[in-house]
């Protein structure tokens, strides 16, 4: 349990409603406590379980809210969508809910999801600054750990990367060396600092060569970021991404290189200091997002084809694989959904979100990405329930979920401005 003033407590879940607040056992106390929801910053969960190997998303659904969805698309008429995720089963919503639908033509499989503990990761030898604690992988110190992720042919690894200190951190994919530098096997290296991103091939026999390194500002005046690393086999093509930005996109014109399976992190700096967390590995098709983005019009949906055509109009049903569109809003044609990246809905249709959110408005983080935000009733055991703008009554199994985020509207407060309004004691035993 994360506080708005940043403050951790340790302990497990008994009760959770909108009513009541939440009441948690910590291992020293005798009777569990009850807190008031005010202040309460996230719930993080022990253990969630992974998407399903059988059940493999095709679809990214945006929502005007914020919301984002992994899931596959049943169909969609002018009024109504109707989705299917692993967690929640077939879920409906207006259409007007609707921003973007992007259609994943690989699919969306998630490799790891963590990190759960250093057990899992290797070690290097030696003086060795990483720890782990409250779902983070933290080090003050030099050191380098790593994993085999058995990655084949793609990956992008997703990570939140928190600072207080400059820092020098370096990442080398499609690595079987996982507890040192190699540089007699062939690799990429990620360089990340709060002004730079170089990036480096490592090759047998050739050497280290410096296939590109970009000046950034976006990391000048904060201390946390999320950042994205991805690789692509196929093209040979790289990209890195600060809070969902394109940073910058490399390409090894010699072709991939590397054979390796794993990745491992490495600090370079002594007196570093900074943490890892939520890290998110997933395979991933060669897409940029910034190719795909742009907004659209005020009266018209928009289509973005594989050709790279944009053709304006009016999506007027999306059945048995095929998209039925009205060109222009005259002509009536049907495209098979293989042939689209993505679908942007008229801007004049969507609803608009609430300036102020519910005070009793959660976010759930679902396991292998997505969030879903909804009026919270309880978790009570394996359920937790909730009332939804979008899909009305909401019910979804606690193992489905990562983390659940409180107080929407808030801003994290001061310890001295919070400390002394956690507690309600009234009531209990």
């Amino acid at each position: 349990m994360e506080f708005l003033d940043g403050s951790y407590l340790h302990g497990d879940i008994q009760h959770l409603s909108a009513e009541n607040g939440l009441d948690w056992q910590h291992p020293l106390a005798a009777n569990p406590m009850r807190f008031n929801l005010d202040n309460l910053s996230r719930l993080r969960l022990n253990a969630s379980n992974s998407i399903a190997s059988e059940i493999q998303p095709e679809c990214r659904f945006e929502f005007v809210n914020g919301d984002l969805i992994y899931g596959n698309l049943q169909r969609l008429s002018r009024e109504e969508v109707s989705l299917k995720t692993w967690f929640g089963g077939e879920m409906k919503t207006s259409r007007a809910a609707l921003r973007r639908i992007a259609f994943l033509k690989s699919g969306y499989k998630v490799i790891y999801e963590g990190p759960n503990g250093i057990d899992d990761w290797m070690l290097g030898q030696g003086q060795n600054g990483w720890t782990y604690a409250d779902g983070k992988l933290r080090i003050k110190n030099r050191g380098v750990l790593g994993r085999n992720f058995q990655l084949k042919d793609s990956c992008n690894l997703s990570f939140d990367l928190e600072w207080d200190q400059p820092f020098q951190l370096s990442i080398t994919m499609f690595t079987d060396t996982l507890n040192r530098f190699d540089y007699r096997q062939g690799s990429y290296i990620f360089f990340l600092s709060p002004q730079f991103v170089s990036f480096q091939r490592v090759q047998p026999g050739t050497g280290v060569l410096t296939l590109g390194q970009v000046r950034m500002d976006q990391l000048s005046n904060v201390s946390k970021a999320r950042f994205s690393i991805r690789a692509h086999r196929e093209t040979s093509k790289f990209a890195v991404y600060i809070n969902d930005e394109l940073v910058s996109t490399f390409r090894d014109n010699r072709g991939f290189v590397a054979e390796g399976k794993g990745i491992s992190l490495a600090s370079q700096l002594s007196a570093s200091s900074f943490a890892v967390s939520d890290i998110l590995v997933t395979e991933w098709d060669g897409t940029d997002e910034s190719d795909l983005s742009f907004e659209a019009t005020e009266s018209s949906d928009v289509l973005h084809l594989i050709n790279q055509d944009k053709p304006k109009g009016d999506v007027v049903q999306i059945l048995d694989q095929k998209i039925h569109f009205k060109l222009r809003k005259e002509r009536d044609i049907r495209i098979p959904l293989e042939r689209i990246k993505q679908i942007h809905f008229t801007a004049e249709d969507q609803q608009k979100p609430p300036a102020e959110k519910s005070t009793d408005r959660i976010r759930a983080h679902f396991a292998g990405g997505g969030s879903l935000s909804f009026d919270l009733v309880s978790l009570d055991g394996e359920n937790l329930q909730g009332n939804s703008e979008h899909f009305g009554e909401l019910s979804f199994t606690s193992s489905a979920i990562r983390q659940i985020e409180f107080n929407l509207n808030h801003q994290s407060r001061k310890h001295d401005q919070a400390a002394d309004t956690y507690w309600n004691m009234e009531n209990q035993p």
